[in-house]
């Protein structure tokens, strides 16, 4: 008798467990695209604000810039801008983030990036 309750408890707990986790796939489905959507959403309404999107990048090679922005100029190519007043909590190898800026007419720091000035800066998440 133990026995049957036991297979009965197990077997129900395997059924529960198998509907739980198929729902639970279907809801980070859904999650994802709508997550996805929402995505595309934010990044249209920063870009309206005239944020552009950007990345820290950090380097310690000798005449470069310690840390630059990479912007995305066209389908394939960047271009680097060099920050001059780049907050301590930006400056993360890899982090993306949104940003604004204005240029600077003033000797670059490194040759691959201009020197601008940060106006505003917002973390991305991707």
């Amino acid at each position: 008798m133990l026995a049957k309750i036991s297979f009965y408890l197990l077997f129900s707990f395997a059924v529960f467990s198998c509907v739980s986790s198929q729902n639970q796939s279907q809801n980070m489905e859904t999650n994802s695209a709508a997550e996805i959507e929402a995505k595309k959403a934010l990044a249209a309404k920063m870009m309206a604000d005239g944020y552009l999107p950007g990345r820290i990048i950090y380097s310690d090679l000798a005449d470069d810039c310690e840390y630059t922005i990479q912007l995305k100029e066209g389908e394939k190519d960047f271009y680097y801008v060099d920050p001059i007043n780049l907050n301590e909590n930006f400056r993360r190898d890899n982090q993306t983030i949104w940003v604004k800026f204005n240029g600077l007419r003033r000797m670059n720091r490194c040759e691959k990036a201009a020197p601008v000035e940060i106006t505003e800066i917002k973390n991305r998440d991707e």
